[in-house]
């Protein structure tokens, strides 16, 4: 049991040995839970579908549950702190979860023109909104007590 799991462990971070992986940041695997049952349990026997334009690789394994078949290894791959599940583009949503079988990339998927490209979601980050009041906030002394929602300038627009 034990030399499967370290069969597993080397083989889905493409190492020869357990230690080539520790040192590849392999350690950060044991940190995150939810990394180490994509990669160790999943990834040795999965099928890379596809990448995405944010670098997300899109895995199947045919023989294995319904519902457990497809996933996802988010961009930036052992930085286990920065896995963002909103860089997921709507035709790979659809894909991973049984909305569409078509793989979106292969098939020519027609976008509507207002959808916008999935980006990162700004939370956490020195771009997330502060409002006046916030400790992070560099103003948070000069404020009035309401403050009016103004959506952000619309991205390609004049």
């Amino acid at each position: 049991m034990a030399s499967a799991i370290t069969k597993y462990f080397s083989q889905a971070l493409g190492k020869q040995t357990v230690q080539e992986a520790l040192k590849a940041g392999g350690w950060k695997i044991v940190l995150d839970g939810n990394l180490a049952e994509t990669l160790i349990e999943h990834g040795p026997g999965g099928q890379l579908i596809g990448v995405d334009s944010n670098g997300n690789k899109y895995y199947e394994k045919k023989d294995a549950q319904v519902g457990r078949n497809r996933w996802v290894v988010y961009a930036g791959g052992q930085d286990w702190i920065n896995q963002n599940s909103s860089t997921v583009p709507p035709e790979w949503h659809g894909w991973l979860h049984f909305i569409s079988d078509e793989n979106p990339a292969n098939a020519d998927i027609p976008k509507p023109m207002y959808a916008l490209a999935a980006e990162a979601h700004p939370t956490m980050t020195p771009g997330r909104y502060m409002p006046k009041g916030s400790w992070e906030n560099p103003h948070r002394r000069s404020w009035k007590k309401v403050e009016a929602w103004t959506p952000p300038p619309a991205k390609g627009t004049h």
